[in-house]
């Protein structure tokens, strides 16, 4: 629909100007667009997943699925972008003559695939370093239990479901390590892609500085343990000098 996809739009072009993109680009909606069937000097993007929610026009029915494919046709002319994206609907079970229908994405869904669009703009035509580990994971937030339901999924008609399984490891997923990850990316995404870069390259740098202070902290604790061993063979040996000196066979010589 013309409201959800303004909604793509928006958020895209925030992505856009966060992560310091300088050329203008747009995001245009195909329905016809078809996988890994770009045009010369086109690149293509496809997530591996993305959670959406549908709705039966008919009976109003409502489920969720985990398994909504989209895809992304990218190209750079000179001075301005362009992304055509498809988003494959899926039908409702209950109808025996159900439709294709849209699928609806929460805001942080979108803004998630949009970062891990644009991290693959940068990648393909301004020649930026990327990680696999600079796409972010679209989380599923809420139940979605059972089966992919391929015999109303518009993608596994066309043999899309089968084809991103072998989809290759570049574009895999970065797992989240809590809440305050997740929130960091939903915020403030090109922060996290920049920390993820300089963690590679400042790696070795890191690895030797705490090789240093480990050895620094065996040679303290070496030296503390001598000093220790010191004191007590000193304090032991004061001891037994005053003993000796107090003692009544010392008195005795002196007199």
């Amino acid at each position: 629909s013309s409201g959800t996809m303004s909604m793509w739009q928006n958020i895209f072009a925030v992505k856009i100007e966060e992560m310091h993109v300088t050329d203008p680009w747009t995001l245009l909606e195909d329905d016809a667009l078809q996988v890994q069937a770009c045009k010369p000097g086109w690149k293509e993007f496809m997530p591996r997943r993305a959670l959406g929610r549908f709705q039966c026009s008919q009976c109003f029915y409502n489920w969720s699925s985990a398994k909504v494919h989209i895809v992304f046709h990218m190209y750079h002319g000179p001075g301005w972008g362009t992304v055509w994206m498809r988003i494959f609907r899926q039908k409702c079970r209950r109808c025996p003559n159900s439709r294709l229908e849209d699928p609806q994405f929460s805001p942080d869904t979108v803004e998630t695939i949009l970062h891990n669009l644009v991290i693959k703009i940068l990648q393909y035509f301004y020649k930026k370093p990327v990680q696999p580990s600079d796409l972010l994971e679209v989380v599923v937030d809420g139940p979605v239990t059972g089966p992919h339901d391929r015999a109303h999924c518009e993608a596994c008609e066309l043999g899309i479901c089968n084809r991103s399984q072998r989809a290759p490891a570049l574009d895999a997923w970065k797992p989240l390590m809590g809440e305050d990850k997740a929130r960091m990316h939903s915020s403030k995404p090109w922060l996290a892609w920049v920390m993820n870069n300089c963690s590679v390259h400042f790696l070795p740098l890191l690895c030797l500085s705490l090789s240093l202070c480990s050895c620094l902290l065996l040679l303290l604790i070496f030296t503390l343990f001598q000093l220790s061993i010191e004191i007590l063979f000193l304090s032991q040996f004061t001891d037994f000098t005053l003993f000796q000196f107090s003692s009544p066979s010392c008195w005795g010589r002196v007199v």
